[in-house]
């Protein structure tokens, strides 16, 4: 089995268990011991997991918070982004809005304006969804939510959230974040990973939105190299580092 492989494996029985110990690890991937701790050595310098005697823990940076949890936090900074979202939207476009705190708010600003109408919604987020039916201005928009699998933050995800999208093409898209490095865009979900990978697929053009808080925040798996992405809006809390460091490898980069 090719190391990649076996780290791979090594990351999705620690992500479904919490914790796992070398010996069954050892056992399952039908390689010694020492192997194990060297693969567990390599994750934890990564950042994946958190090596403990006799074996690995999820890292706390791979718990997914619930979406009540996330609502309220930075809700200022939400407000600035979703203003600037609201910009790059035209009217007859067909928008996709992934799950997400941010995506929710940018929904909020979507449903309380009338400037766009015969706009078409494409979103894989439960609150997303609700806030556009909820909505009594005669300018909503027709709104297409996927099936699947619901995570933590509310977001349908897995292989019926894929197909959902596979043969659609959305003119923009609008997609949150857990964490954000030089690496790209990162989640602790392994599904939602997959799921934002056809969103980002489907669609012309990218936009990434998340507050500054989020840079250098890991997950288990990325779902976006900056290469992946058109445009950045985040707040003006993001560090000096970092901005240039966006500068440098996205073409249009927004401080709300």
């Amino acid at each position: 089995m090719l190391p990649e492989i076996r780290k791979k494996k090594i990351l999705q029985e620690v992500q479904q268990h919490g914790s796992v110990e070398v010996s069954e690890l050892a056992e399952a991937l039908d390689v010694s011991a020492m192997t194990v701790r060297r693969d567990l050595a390599e994750l934890d310098e990564q950042g994946l997991i958190n090596r403990i005697h006799g074996g690995a823990e999820l890292p706390a940076v791979s718990f997914e918070p619930q979406f009540e949890e996330k609502i309220s936090l930075n809700a200022g900074e939400k407000t600035k982004i979703a203003e600037k979202a609201l910009q790059l939207i035209y009217p007859g476009q067909a928008v996709g809005i992934a799950g997400g705190t941010t995506c929710q708010r940018i929904a909020q600003k979507i449903a309380g304006e009338s400037q766009h109408e015969n706009l078409t919604v494409v979103t894989n987020s439960l609150p997303v969804a609700q806030v556009l039916h909820q909505t009594t201005n005669p300018a909503h928009p027709r709104v297409l939510l996927t099936g699947g699998e619901r995570t933590p933050s509310d977001a349908l995800v897995g292989p019926l959230a894929e197909s959902s999208v596979a043969n659609l093409y959305t003119d923009l898209l609008f997609i949150g974040t857990h964490g954000a490095t030089e690496q790209g865009l990162l989640t602790p979900n392994l599904l939602e990973a997959q799921t934002n990978r056809a969103l980002i697929h489907s669609a012309h053009k990218v936009v990434a939105v998340f507050d500054g808080s989020k840079w250098g925040t890991a997950g288990l798996a990325r779902y976006a190299e900056w290469g992946d992405v058109h445009t950045v809006i985040t707040t003006g809390d993001l560090s000096p580092e970092a901005l240039t460091s966006l500068t440098d490898s996205v073409s249009e980069v927004i401080v709300a």
